[in-house]
């Protein structure tokens, strides 16, 4: 008899312990916060079971935005963007933005009491679309022949919460920052820088070399020589070709047979008019001496007037007879 209650004891106490476990797993698979990008669509499990359900909802930040029974009334920022799946009660949201980031809450009642709020935090993010730039300077130590190597990385985006992971062989570091010391001997190193939030991620690779090559470094009075040559080179140059110009200039007048003297207007407008023909008898040598050789130049009077034209077309001996003379 005593066995019997015994077994019975253990069989009701495993059953209760397999409940419960059932439960932590059922509840260990809600996730109380998720993580989207812009545009995704998240599906809010209510967590619970929908047996017995007399009254469900869903609210975000405190306004009831889903109801299983009663009639939603209200404007919010979800409006044709939601479904309520009246079977399991979970909640899908479409086209998610930045502002849906925030808190949704499930109440529900069975068999008219009161069960446990299940609350999911949900947090939209930018995902990133552009690489990350990345700079690198060396530095040749000739002591231990090596060079040590200082890496920035990046981003160009807004989003919050990026991470910076730099990757180097087979090392991992964070940071947006990386000093690393690499050997001639390392050939080309692979420096990949990758940043990232909770959605997606970009990676930029930098290829660096050890050289033993040290960098020259100027003087402040070194560096104000070399400027100061190079503006003298500069001004020298501009010197040449101004002279190279103006020699080519005098050289194609003189075989045009042009005298470089004769800079004048005047000079010019006598040497087109000796082009012209004009007998060096005749030849002036100014503007003024071409105006007025022209002016002097005497002219054979003529007729001025149709009639002096005609009358002097038509003129005929003298007549004899006066009557002859009417025409």
């Amino acid at each position: 008899m005593v066995g019997g209650c015994l077994s019975c004891f253990f069989t009701y106490i495993s059953v209760l312990l397999l409940g419960v476990c059932l439960y932590d797993v059922e509840t260990s698979s809600c996730e109380r916060n998720i993580h989207k990008k812009v545009g995704d669509t998240v599906e809010l499990l209510s967590c619970s079971p929908a047996e017995g359900v007399t009254s469900a909802y869903w609210k975000y930040e405190g306004l009831r935005i889903a109801s299983k029974n009663v009639y939603v009334s209200g404007k919010h920022q979800f409006e044709e963007r939601l479904n309520l799946n009246l079977s399991s009660l979970d909640l899908t949201v479409r086209g998610l933005t930045l502002q849906d980031s925030g808190v949704f809450s499930f109440l529900s009642e069975a068999n008219n009491k009161q069960r446990p709020t299940v609350t999911i935090t949900l947090h939209v993010h930018e995902p990133i679309t552009i690489a990350p730039a990345v700079t690198s300077n060396s530095t040749w130590h000739p002591l231990n022949q090596s060079c040590t190597v200082l890496l920035e990385c990046s981003a160009t985006t807004d989003s919050p919460g990026v991470t910076y992971t730099w990757a180097v062989g087979n090392e991992t570091m964070n940071g947006s920052s990386l000093q690393h010391v690499i050997t001639p001997q390392d050939g080309d190193t692979r420096f990949t820088c990758t940043i990232s939030n909770f959605v997606n991620e970009k990676s930029t690779i930098e290829t660096v070399k050890c050289s033993n090559v040290t960098p020259v470094t100027l003087e402040k009075g070194q560096l104000f020589v070399v400027l100061l040559s190079a503006a003298g080179g500069v001004c020298l140059m501009i010197v040449i070709i101004v002279g190279v110009a103006v020699y080519v200039c005098h050289r194609k007048r003189s075989q045009a047979g042009v005298d470089p003297d004769e800079l004048t207007v005047y000079a010019d407008i006598n040497d087109v008019a000796n082009e012209a023909g004009t007998s060096s008898a005749m030849k002036a040598c100014t503007l003024y001496e071409t105006i007025d050789t022209r002016v002097n130049t005497p002219v054979t009077p003529g007729p001025q007037t149709v009639y002096d034209k005609i009358q002097f077309s038509r003129m005929r001996k003298p007549s004899v007879s006066p009557y002859q003379d009417i025409s």
